[in-house]
């Protein structure tokens, strides 16, 4: 190895010149800056992919009954649940018609499901009274709250008609 001393209290070091990382930081600094490194990518890609876009399938899925269309079928109007596997069961189909229910019905369920959130399909909004309208617009506004992200969309406007409601001001 060639040394040339230039001033006594600094050393050259002709093989460390040409890779200029261990010239500054030495060979063990370069190994724990590119640990560092490593683990800063690995934790932002973790971030990341936690922070994935929800998806339908996996989550909540329902579409907002009319009371008059309900009436004409003798069923129960609001926000009628889909069954999926990945819902927990229920004895009846669920008819959500409260924000309390609501928020009971979205709170039960795996965690999985509520990180992939609420999807909703509407039909015209002149099809809905006023006190439905309500209903949905404080569902919006309790998803802002609870942090449950909510997805809204005509069925005419579907599949690339979603809204996302749960973190608008």
């Amino acid at each position: 190895m060639m040394t040339k001393t230039l001033n006594p209290a600094f050393e050259w070091d002709a093989a460390k010149a040409r890779r200029p990382s261990t010239f500054i930081l030495g060979s063990n600094n370069v190994r724990f800056v590119s640990t560092a490194v490593i683990l800063v990518v690995f934790f932002a890609f973790a971030t990341t992919a936690s922070a994935v876009s929800p998806e339908r399938a996996k989550g909540i899925s329902m579409h907002m009954l009319p009371k008059r269309v309900a009436d004409l079928g003798g069923k129960k109007w609001g926000l009628v649940v889909s069954f999926a596997e990945n819902l927990k069961t229920e004895k009846v189909e669920p008819v959500l018609q409260s924000t309390t229910e609501f928020l009971s019905y979205v709170r039960k369920q795996e965690r999985s499901v509520q990180e992939n959130g609420v999807w909703i399909v509407i039909t015209h909004p002149d099809a809905y009274s006023e006190s439905e309208k309500k209903v949905l617009e404080d569902i919006k506004a309790l998803s802002r709250q609870e942090n449950i992200p909510l997805f809204v969309a005509r069925g005419s406007q579907l599949p690339n008609g979603w809204q996302r409601y749960d973190n608008v001001p």
